[in-house]
């Protein structure tokens, strides 16, 4: 190659270079920001804008795509997660994301519809998997395919459980979740306690287990043990806001100390931190306040804190269907 061709191939290398980087010049952090607040509409006009604005931005299509499956648009979200990957198809989130999409319409589709959309979905998922074999969020998605679909449609217990045992291998505190999980869908109360056991045993601090094994005691009839777990983790944390919800949560759920539980709330919301994936949001907390309500015969009261906890998330389920079982 001569001297002129290799300082064209040079510029033009440059060139794509600043192309591709311009591509994804956007601040996406508004955006990003709107969307943990729950704040749809805000999130969708932002990312339409950007994605108007810069069509090769695929970071903006995959947070477009997101907003949209939380508006419970998962056929459009699919050609946001798809035009993501088209434009960096060697993103393992991107083919991730595509397969949540395709999963959620085959949940609302009809049986015959099903079968095309479960293959759609199962390629998406293992070609995330292949781009990234440590992607768990993939991994725990194929695990689910192989444990519920039939295995005329790929699934089957046996694929599911090589699934899970090489979630635990790679990582085990994802591995006893899926245990428990398991074991649930078997109805083996004596294993799913003894993975939520193991779960608080190894990771103390962790608020997911906490939450799982309280529920469990709860469902049990076994509020001592509960409140002992939360004790525990309240006296490790007594900084942690997280501490606080969660001893209202289980005075809620259990029925019982809900002069505590209801004090405990009401600070946890003057402490409640930004919205996170892993922290409760003060939605959850009105939610729980209706539930000690409910329990105290105080149907006013669950009214307005269920109505409440909808207006700061109108996703919230849980208080949707508390408020309207109240007569």
């Amino acid at each position: 190659m001569n001297r002129h061709l290799i300082l064209a191939t040079l510029i033009t290398a440059g060139l794509v270079a600043t192309s591709v980087l311009g591509a994804q010049s956007a601040d996406l952090a508004p955006g990003i920001a709107h969307f943990n607040a729950g704040r749809w509409a805000d999130a969708h006009a932002f990312f339409a804008g950007v994605t108007g604005a810069q069509p090769r931005h695929a970071e903006a299509a995959l947070w477009l795509g997101k907003t949209l499956m939380a508006e419970n648009k998962s056929s459009d979200a699919e050609d946001w997660f798809a035009k993501a990957a088209a434009i960096d198809p060697r993103r393992s989130e991107f083919q991730l994301w595509l397969a949540r999409a395709i999963g959620d319409q085959a949940q609302h589709a009809n049986v015959l519809r099903q079968p095309f959309l479960a293959r759609r979905m199962k390629g998406a998922v293992d070609r995330a998997i292949e781009l990234d074999p440590d992607n768990l969020d993939a991994r725990e998605l194929r695990w689910q395919f192989y444990a519920q679909a039939p295995a005329i449609m790929g699934g089957g217990e046996g694929k599911a459980r090589d699934e899970a045992a090489e979630i635990l291998r790679r990582n085990r505190y994802r591995g006893q979740f899926i245990a428990a999980t398991a074991a649930g869908r078997a109805k083996d109360f004596a294993a799913i306690e003894r993975a939520l056991k193991a779960l608080v045993t190894e990771y103390p601090d962790s608020l997911l287990p906490l939450a799982s094994y309280t529920t469990f005691l709860a469902d049990r009839a076994r509020p001592a043990e509960a409140f002992a777990l939360v004790d525990a983790f309240q006296k490790r944390r007594p900084g942690d806001p997280a501490a606080w919800y969660h001893v209202g949560r289980v005075a809620a759920i259990t029925g019982q100390q809900l002069d505590r539980g209801e004090s405990a709330l009401r600070k946890y919301l003057t402490l409640a931190p930004p919205p996170a994936n892993n922290v409760p949001t003060p939605s959850n907390a009105h939610l729980r306040l209706g539930n000690i309500a409910e329990r105290r015969g105080d149907k006013g009261a669950a009214r307005t804190e269920y109505e409440l906890a909808l207006t700061l998330d109108a996703r919230n389920q849980m208080a949707r269907r508390a408020l309207a079982a109240l007569k």
